[in-house]
């Protein structure tokens, strides 16, 4: 770079459009105040004039880090990494890193990630809570610190903060609804440990779709599993119907769940869906090239990264109107019928 160039300045761009520099400085931040006309017209102008923002003195004007901690329980899985992609499209644009911090479902770990952003290297902080977490004295940590913080994809009822979550009740109704529908009469649910506000909701959807119809609810058609993955489900399920032969479907609350109890269903003779129908919740991408495909309820994992961000974003700008108001987003689920549950 030619150390003799002038370095463009907002005050450029604002000049070249005839518009002040505030305008200028607030599309480029993204601001909600500023139409989607005009920001197009300041990026383009923006690039046309090679304008690089200066990161540093931004810095030390506004004492931001234009940076945004995520807390996620695993990386691996495919609906969180759909919602991580979601979260950095939309920092993006309001010219905001993003630092992930994978907590591996520990609550000691997500304590200690908790702890390193509550120390100011980042302006707020989203979070999916882990699977252990029960008690969450540790946000006020971020509280404290005036650090905002943005909770997602997993409600804890008890935990006070902006929230971006699925429809988890209408989504479990919608599956349990279809299984009834194509003509299943003993239907398991296969659960988490339901910690979690939305793990009991996908709850309380099963069992609304059973009492609608007309069906008795059975205790022992309920499987809880404290390790969520293929292996557990499958010997949990070879279990459930090895002593309750007569359950002709299955409600997962997760794909990875549903998978493991395909495969134990497999195992032990019964044809899907003939004689066993299977529905799971997430759409991931392996349950399409699965045999049979699996049913399942899509979750709009990049939409609840990126209103998250966005609700983040709102709270970092206007923290006063968050202080006593804690918005709570919900978005739609769709349910994909596939071969694991349609009789035809």
């Amino acid at each position: 770079m030619d150390k003799n160039k002038k370095r463009v300045k907002q005050s450029d761009i604002a000049e070249k459009l005839g518009v002040s520099v505030a305008t200028v400085s607030r599309a480029l931040k993204n601001r909600m105040e500023i139409s989607d006309e005009m920001k197009e017209r300041v990026k383009l102008a923006a690039r046309e004039l090679s304008y690089q923002p200066n990161f540093m003195a931004a810095n030390l004007r506004s004492q931001k880090n234009f940076s945004i901690g995520v807390i996620i329980p695993r990386i691996v899985h495919e609906y969180m990494a759909s919602i991580i992609k979601g979260i950095s499209q939309e920092a993006s644009t309001y010219n905001y890193q993003i630092m992930v911090n994978v907590s591996d479902h520990s609550y000691a770990k997500e304590v200690k990630a908790v702890e390193l952003f509550a120390s100011g290297i980042v302006d707020g902080v989203l979070v999916c809570a882990s699977n252990e977490t029960t008690d969450v004295s540790h946000f006020e940590n971020l509280r404290n610190n005036n650090i905002p913080f943005v909770m997602f994809d997993k409600d804890i009822q008890k935990m006070e903060a902006p929230k971006v979550v699925v429809d988890d009740f209408s989504g479990a109704y919608r599956a349990v609804e279809h299984l009834i529908q194509q003509g299943y009469k003993n239907i398991a649910h296969m659960q988490d440990n339901m910690i979690s506000h939305g793990s009991q909701k996908r709850m309380k959807g099963y069992y609304s779709a059973l009492k609608k119809y007309g069906i008795s609810k059975n205790q022992d058609y309920l499987v809880s599993l404290q390790t969520i993955s293929i292996e557990e489900s499958k010997r949990l399920t070879e279990e459930l119907l090895r002593t309750y032969p007569e359950i002709d479907a299955i409600f997962a609350i997760t794909d990875e769940i549903a998978i493991g109890a395909m495969q134990a269903a497999q195992k032990l003779g019964k044809r899907i869906p003939e004689d066993i129908g299977i529905v799971g919740f997430s759409n991931w991408q392996i349950s399409q090239v699965v045999s049979p495909t699996l049913s399942t309820v899509a979750q709009p994992g990049i939409e609840v990264g990126r209103t998250a961000l966005k609700l983040l974003m709102q709270n970092i700008e206007n923290p006063r109107y968050f202080q006593d108001n804690f918005p709570i987003k919900i978005l739609k689920t769709k349910l994909l019928v596939r071969e694991s549950s349609f009789r035809g």
